[in-house]
């Protein structure tokens, strides 16, 4: 057979291997080596997000989820000190409120300069 490049490189290099080396354990009498089990892997995961998914995802989504739902119950005139909501939760809820208003109208804001520009 065919000697690969790294045996000939490695003869090169090192010079021939020694007596020793290339005894194999079948040849010295040695009982051969058992043989392992193969490594059990663990199964891929088909789909979903699975538990820890789910978590990041309340962790993620939780705190503007409840943002979302200040902003929908939330009174942003000014008899509502007395709200049952702390102050910086109802100013945000609030400032949000304001904030989507002003986006959607931006439309018609838009339009009614460029049809003065005209």
């Amino acid at each position: 057979m065919k000697r690969s490049k790294l045996e000939i490189y490695a003869h090169e290099r090192f010079g021939p291997p020694d007596e020793l080396d290339a005894v194999t354990p079948e040849d010295s009498g040695a009982a051969p080596r058992p043989r392992h089990e193969p490594v059990r892997r663990r199964r891929a995961r088909r789909g979903g997000i699975g538990v820890w998914g789910a978590i990041k995802l309340v962790l993620m989504l939780g705190p503007m989820a409840i943002l979302l739902g200040a902003t929908m119950l939330t009174e942003c005139g000014g008899s509502a000190q007395g709200s049952w909501m702390p102050e910086f939760l109802r100013s945000t809820a609030c400032a949000r409120r304001d904030l989507t208003g002003r986006v959607f109208s931006l439309e018609g804001q838009l339009r009614t300069v460029a049809a003065g520009l005209r």
